[in-house]
């Protein structure tokens, strides 16, 4: 499927943001890429934008205070439209290059080890910090796929980890983790952590933000569930001046959504250009409340997990043949959603390694060859990531 051209803004260089001005972007929905976004105001305790003026960064409204105590506290490849000569080309060479089991790698290699010239995946949405966390393990991202070299398959290219507690981010382990070859990462705030956003961790993500590495804003959206306690207008408060930065910084977006479909779409109409490039993170829902999403952002992937493997997953399945195959992308969001039939022996919670079993269902639903699933996959998320 032809893609439209992609929204390229001009890239701003905050790497003195403490005292300069930042100009973030409000996109008027009835224009087009080629506008250039006005800049606004004052956020107004994060609303209120007046379209005509600028935004300072630092300067926060001096009475907003977050609503509650934190308790923690105590390759680049070319897109080709998908019947063109060039696409089907690729396609044939690509398909026949053999796969490999999920047994593990031959001895005295390692992940990502094949990396140019065959085919592979990379997960792009995981939480390596709350993976280490709940398994207790310290060390490096590579010590972690040696010491579970069974799952990890010669297939497995790296992994975006994203990082969506700025209050998490003082921590240091975000950036040892970037240090490695295969790790990548997004920063932003959760929609259940925005009820602490405030000007520090504004300033956190901006600078992890500044790191080679960082390729993405996110995840940043909208929870209306009973498991989030942010006041929903805080919530939308928080996501709009997000939209507004990554647009600013010309970063993919990374977004979650829990039935907040109808909200979330017109929040995004307001700030965000049609052609831009997302990742609508984690679709388990109904193809009838993502596809206003899929029409109006063109350049939007969606990400499916290991819940495509769950019997009573039918809704996400019959999803998931109605997305053309160039607008998906494979996530694990590890450590949740460990797929079924892996025994808690092998490991107990999900981790990117495991993202081969959410690419081999999705060649089964698609009724297409392994192979083909792996090129296209690997090529989407070059596409939005640029990785």
């Amino acid at each position: 499927m032809y893609r439209p051209p992609v929204y390229m803004g001009p890239p701003l260089d905050y790497a003195g943001y403490h005292g300069n001005i930042l100009q973030a972007s409000h996109y008027a929905p009835t224009g087009n890429s080629s506008n250039v976004p006005q800049a606004v105001k004052n956020w107004g305790g994060f609303g209120g934008y007046a379209p005509t003026s600028e935004v300072c960064l630092p300067n926060w409204p001096r009475d907003w205070k977050p609503s509650g105590e934190d308790p923690a506290l105590n390759f680049h490849l070319v897109r080709f439209p998908r019947s063109s000569a060039a696409s089907q080309e690729r396609m044939t060479v690509q398909a026949g290059i053999p796969s490999h089991s999920c047994a593990g790698y031959a001895a005295g290699s390692s992940p990502g080890s094949h990396w140019k010239g065959s085919l592979g995946f990379i997960d792009t949405h995981c939480h390596l910090d709350l993976l280490f966390s709940k398994m207790s393990f310290q060390g490096s991202f590579k010590k972690f796929t040696e010491t579970y070299s069974q799952s990890f398959p010669k297939e497995f290219q790296g992994c975006i980890s994203d990082f969506c507690d700025p209050r998490t981010l003082k921590d240091g382990m975000w950036g040892d983790l970037l240090k490695e070859d295969l790790v990548w990462g997004a920063f932003g705030c959760h929609p259940h952590f925005a009820r602490y956003y405030n000007e520090s961790q504004e300033r956190n993500i901006l600078q992890a933000l500044r790191h080679p590495r960082a390729v993405a804003l996110g995840e940043v959206g909208l929870d209306y569930s009973s498991k989030c306690t942010t006041p929903v207008q805080q919530q939308q408060k928080v996501f709009e001046r997000q939209l507004q930065l990554a647009v600013s910084l010309n970063k993919p977006l990374v977004i979650h959504c829990r039935e907040a479909d109808q909200d979330l779409l017109a929040i995004m109409k307001r700030y965000v250009p049609p052609d831009y490039k997302i990742h609508r993170h984690c679709f388990t829902g109904s193809y009838l409340l993502l596809e206003p999403l899929l029409k109006y952002f063109p350049n939007m992937s969606v990400g499916f997990t290991a819940v495509l493997t769950y019997s009573s997953a039918w809704e996400t399945r019959d999803a998931l043949m109605h997305i053309p195959l160039d607008r998906i992308v494979v996530e694990t969001d590890a450590p949740y959603f460990l797929p079924r039939g892996i025994p808690k022996s092998l490991c107990q919670y999900a981790h990117p390694g495991l993202a081969l079993y959410t690419v081999r269902e999705i060649a089964r639903i698609k009724g297409q060859p392994l192979t083909q699933i792996l090129a296209t996959l690997r090529e989407n998320t070059n596409y939005i990531y640029n990785i």
